[in-house]
């Protein structure tokens, strides 16, 4: 698609990601989508408020991720004694035990990677919201956008529940107030990354450029 002399403005033309096509896209409206002329892959939703939607999971994901590590997230209970297990002392606990690499990788895939991502959504969403632009925001957004996969808290969330239900056997286990927001956390990142549409973030900059 070209403009109305023919000529292609290549700095707001976008490639098809399936077949490689430049083309222009059109001013759409709320719900519309355009799509490849060549192979009809879509190539940008248009949704209204979509930013302030995002922005508002985002907050949402960062609040349920502070109470899932401030409260235990189930408690074991054997022989009158009790104990109780969070994300940050069940990542010590593999310290503890001598396994350094497991630690490390469930220290940053549980905590340290997905805390990162939400800081860093909220603070690009919210640069754009206010139509700050520093230089950073692009860099930052391009590198969260490539480290969404690894974020594993839905593996976590497995191993905790196959865990406790053979531990039922030979103890009583008690769920904590950290699991349920946890497991609102998956649903709520998992909203978040449908519901954020990246063209929020890249149009503004688009328009900054000289």
């Amino acid at each position: 698609m070209r403009d109305d002399n023919g000529v292609l403005d290549y700095r707001s033309a976008r490639a098809c990601h399936e077949c490689d096509l430049l083309q222009q896209i059109p001013e759409l409206k709320h719900g519309d989508a355009a799509h490849c002329i060549r192979c009809g892959a879509t190539l940008k939703r248009f949704h209204k408020n979509s930013l302030d939607t995002s922005l508002a999971f985002a907050i949402t994901g960062l609040i349920l991720f502070l109470v899932a590590n401030l409260f235990p997230l189930v408690s074991l209970e054997a022989l009158g004694v009790s104990q109780h297990g969070n994300l940050i002392s069940a990542t010590w606990a593999l310290f503890d035990a001598r396994m350094p690499f497991l630690g490390v990788l469930m220290l940053f895939t549980t905590i340290l990677f997905p805390l990162f991502s939400l800081l860093g959504t909220i603070y690009v969403l919210t640069s754009i919201r206010m139509s700050h632009l520093p230089p950073i925001i692009a860099p930052l957004f391009r590198f969260l956008r490539s480290t969404e996969a690894w974020g594993m808290l839905e593996i976590f969330l497995l191993a905790l529940i196959v865990a406790s239900v053979k531990l039922m056997d030979i103890t009583d286990v008690h769920i904590g107030i950290s699991l349920y927001a946890f497991v609102l956390l998956i649903v709520t990142l998992t909203i978040l990354s449908l519901t954020l549409n990246p063209d929020d973030v890249w149009d503004p900059l688009k328009k900054k450029e000289p």
